[in-house]
């Protein structure tokens, strides 16, 4: 039960536009200016530096309701005969969509690399903006 639970958590949290196509639609912005990502992204929500690069990221996350689907089985018996009856329901559960993606720049500030975690659901919305912007 748990493992089907799972299973249909992650195919809600999917969708058609989500890690995958955002990684491969960043690839572009690699030898840019970190600006080209900006002018797409938006001001990123903070920097850092470390090895020598500094490493621009855009985070998101926020939760939503889910209704997932439920069986039970019940089983009796009648005499001699045994019954038994699945009773179908849905439960709310909670999922959380969330996405972070960080790009390294050179001291020309000029994208080095780039790395996108998250789910599917957290990260569509960067996709779409991304997709829109490059085409891809």
């Amino acid at each position: 039960m748990r493992g089907a639970l799972l299973a249909a958590l992650s195919i809600a949290l999917g969708g058609c536009a989500g890690v995958g196509s955002l990684r491969d639609g960043l690839q572009p912005f690699v030898g840019q200016d970190i600006h080209a990502a900006v002018d797409v992204l938006g001001y990123p929500d903070g920097k850092r530096e470390m090895l020598g690069d500094t490493i621009y990221y855009w985070s998101t996350s926020h939760s939503a309701p889910l209704l997932m689907p439920t069986t039970s089985t019940t089983t009796a018996t009648a005499g001699t005969t045994t019954v038994i009856a699945s009773t179908h329901s849905t439960q709310p559960v909670t999922g959380l969509y969330h996405c972070t993606i960080q790009m390294a720049v050179d001291t020309d500030n000029r994208i080095k690399s780039y790395q996108v975690s998250g789910n599917n659901g957290g990260c569509a919305s960067y996709s779409r903006t991304v997709s829109r912007a490059t085409g891809r």
